[in-house]
C-alpha cells in the first residue's frame, strides 16, 4: 500500500513511541479508576446518558477490543454488518467479531477483569505493531496508526473519568496527560453530531483535566446522569451512541477523521 499524503497531525510529532506512551498513560489512569469500583456500584448512573456503570465498562472493554484489532490487523470496519433495529442482539461492541468476543467475555464474567485483559491486549499490540509507515484502513481510507492510537487514548482517558465521576469521586485526568490531549482534540473530534454534547464552559483557570472533559461535553461539577430517568443496562444498539459517549463499535470520531 502506498503511503497516503497529508499531515498526520500533532499526535505524530513524537512518532509511534510517543503515541503508545500517550495510550499507556490513558490506560494507567483508566485502570486506576476502574480498580476502585465495587460490585454493588454497577447500577450507578454515569455521565454517559442512558448508560449505567456496567454498560460503560462493557463499552470501554469493547472499544479497547476494536482498537486492538485495528492496530494488529491494520483494518477497522466502520460499517456494522446486518440491520440496526430491535431484532439485533444488544451486545457490547456490535455484531462484528471483536464485539462478539468482548460480549462473550463479559457475559457472566467480571467486567473489571475484562477491561484489564483488553487493556493488556491493546498495549501489547501497540508495542508489537508499530512504525512510522504503519497505517490502518478506517472505513476503507488509510490513516496513520499513530492517529488511531491517539484517538483511542483520548477515549480511554475520558471514560476513565466517567467511571470515577459515576462513583462520585471525580479523580482528575493527570495534568500532563490532559494537556497533551487538549492539543489533539481539534483534530480527533472533527464533528460532534451523534457523538458528543456541545462543549461546556469552564473557567480559564480550570485544570487541564476539567478543560478536556468540558471540551468533550461533560460538566466537571454536574452529577453523573439525570436522576429519576431510567438507565439502560447495556450499551445502545444504534450506530451512533446517544448523549456524550461514542458508539460501542466506533472509537471516538475515526470515521470523521478519515472522511
Amino acid at each position: 500500500m502506498g503511503e497516503p499524503s497529508g499531515p498526520a497531525g500533532p499526535c505524530c510529532e513524537g512518532g509511534p513511541s510517543d503515541a503508545t506512551a500517550l495510550l499507556a498513560g490513558a490506560i494507567t489512569y483508566a485502570l486506576g479508576a476502574c480498580a476502585q469500583v465495587a460490585p454493588g456500584e454497577m447500577t450507578r448512573p454515569t455521565p454517559c446518558t442512558d448508560w449505567d456503570l456496567a454498560a460503560l465498562l462493557a463499552h470501554l472493554a469493547a472499544s479497547m477490543s476494536d482498537l486492538e484489532s485495528a492496530i494488529r490487523t491494520g483494518h477497522l470496519d466502520l460499517d456494522l454488518s446486518g440491520p440496526q433495529g430491535p431484532d439485533v442482539p444488544d451486545v457490547p461492541g456490535g455484531p462484528g467479531p471483536a464485539g462478539q468476543a468482548a460480549a462473550g467475555d463479559l457475559d457472566g464474567g467480571d467486567p473489571l477483569e475484562t477491561v484489564r485483559d483488553q487493556a493488556a491486549n491493546l498495549l501489547f499490540s501497540c508495542y508489537a505493531h508499530h512504525g512510522p509507515g504503519r497505517f490502518v484502513l478506517v472505513g476503507g481510507l488509510p490513516l496513520p496508526a499513530v492517529i488511531v492510537t491517539c484517538t483511542g487514548a483520548v477515549e480511554i482517558a475520558v471514560h476513565g473519568w466517567d467511571v470515577s465521576a459515576a462513583r462520585g469521586r471525580g479523580g482528575p485526568i493527570p495534568p500532563a496527560l490532559a494537556t497533551r490531549m487538549l492539543g489533539l482534540c481539534p483534530l480527533l473530534v472533527a464533528s460532534r453530531a451523534g457523538l458528543f454534547a456541545p462543549p461546556v464552559e469552564v473557567s480559564p483557570q480550570a485544570s487541564p483535566g476539567d478543560q478536556l472533559i468540558a471540551y468533550l461535553g461533560r460538566s466537571p461539577a454536574a452529577p453523573p446522569s439525570p436522576f429519576g430517568q431510567p438507565l439502560r443496562t447495556r450499551p445502545p444498539q444504534t450506530p451512533r451512541a446517544r448523549g456524550n459517549c461514542p458508539s460501542p463499535s466506533t472509537p471516538l470520531a475515526l470515521d470523521r477523521v478519515a472522511g
